[in-house]
């Protein structure tokens, strides 16, 4: 038999990282599977990473960097899927770190299991590279796993990990024809996983291979930005393809169950530090619709506990009530931060 193809592309979006993606560049060509390249994909970024990715293409034959017009994360991957000539692709943010096996173990895992992709468990580090605790990329049961299933950990438990990218390693055909959404501003790795696990199994590894690193300005939720809504869009997105697709009942109302916890989690949020601001109003107010034509469901939801089925009817009629009333509540409770 003709010996495997493992030519792995990871690729790599940069802009506004140059003090820490030498860091990143090193530890992916530090791998103990040599058989890579490495897509830098300079994304317009006005502070000197053009150069500096070029410089380090210099230094290495198996780093190739394109040069593009700043258009945010997804576009800058989409350019590097474009370019990609491995047989298996990968995805490193400019500023994380991997271990030197990383991509050995992923491979290994994904042949051994004879699946579409593989994936590792995470964990965060500060600016520094020192560790930090919690973490929000584990799984629950390691293993081959249908891949839609794991969906599940992250409506049911949190978990990242089925969702973004830059954990995995694919086999390079799920991308035919397949790309990522670049109208969404956040959570811009995730908009298209739906479709590249359906039908699929993912090899689940129980290391922490993949470091992913919380600067100061990303670790303090102290100002809410509207954008953060397109999780609204994207879990909304979500649950109308779980319902469609057949046996997928159970995670579409997992789906909802997450989607309207989500929605008054981030009404709280705005709302932390005062009244909301015009474009913040505005903001809720384009998706306050949306969820008022779920209601219906969320009611009938067995995920969604009997007071969050009142809150949600309350909170779409008058949001403003909703709050005033739950903070009331924790005030006589003696825990107003649970509103």
């Amino acid at each position: 038999m003709p010996a495997a193809k493992e030519k792995i592309s990871v690729i790599m979006p940069v802009y506004d990282a140059k003090d820490l993606l030498p860091l990143a560049v090193r530890s992916v060509l530090a791998q103990t599977h040599d058989d890579l390249e490495l897509l830098l994909v300079e994304d317009g970024s006005p502070n000197g990473c053009g150069e500096l990715c070029d410089r380090l293409a210099a230094q290495d034959s198996r780093v190739r960097v394109i040069h593009k017009p700043n258009g945010g994360a997804a576009s800058a991957r989409n350019a590097g899927l474009d370019s990609a000539t491995g047989d298996y692709i990968g995805f490193v943010d400019s500023d994380d770190l991997v271990e030197p096996d990383f991509y050995a173990v992923l491979l290994a895992a994904l042949q051994a299991g004879g699946c579409g992709m593989a994936a590792c468990t995470a964990d965060r580090i500060d600016e520094n590279g020192s560790p930090l605790p919690g973490g929000d990329v584990d799984v629950q049961t390691p293993g081959v796993r249908p891949s839609l299933e794991l969906f599940r950990d992250l409506f049911a438990r949190g978990s990242i990990y089925p969702i973004v990218c830059w954990n995995k390693l694919f086999d390079a055909r799920l991308w035919q024809g397949r790309r990522f959404d670049t109208s969404f501003r956040y959570g811009d790795d995730g908009n298209v996983m739906h479709l590249i696990c359906d039908g699929q199994t993912t090899a689940c590894v129980d290391r922490p291979l993949y470091h992913y690193r919380l600067r100061t300005g990303s670790m303090t939720a102290s100002v809410f930005q509207p954008r953060r809504l397109d999780d609204l869009r994207l879990w909304h997105m979500w649950y109308r393809y779980f319902l469609d697709r057949p046996g997928c009942a159970d995670l579409a109302q997992w789906c909802l169950a997450d989607y309207w916890r989500r929605f008054y989690l981030l009404y709280l949020l705005a709302r932390q530090d005062g009244p909301l601001t015009p474009e913040n109003r505005a903001a809720f107010d384009q998706y306050l619709p949306q969820l008022r034509g779920l209601l219906g469901a969320i009611a009938a939801d067995p995920h969604v506990p009997k007071l969050e089925k009142f809150r949600a009817r309350l909170f779409a009629a008058a949001p403003g009530l909703a709050y005033a009333l739950a903070r009331a509540w924790g005030r006589l409770a003696g825990g107003e931060k649970d509103a």
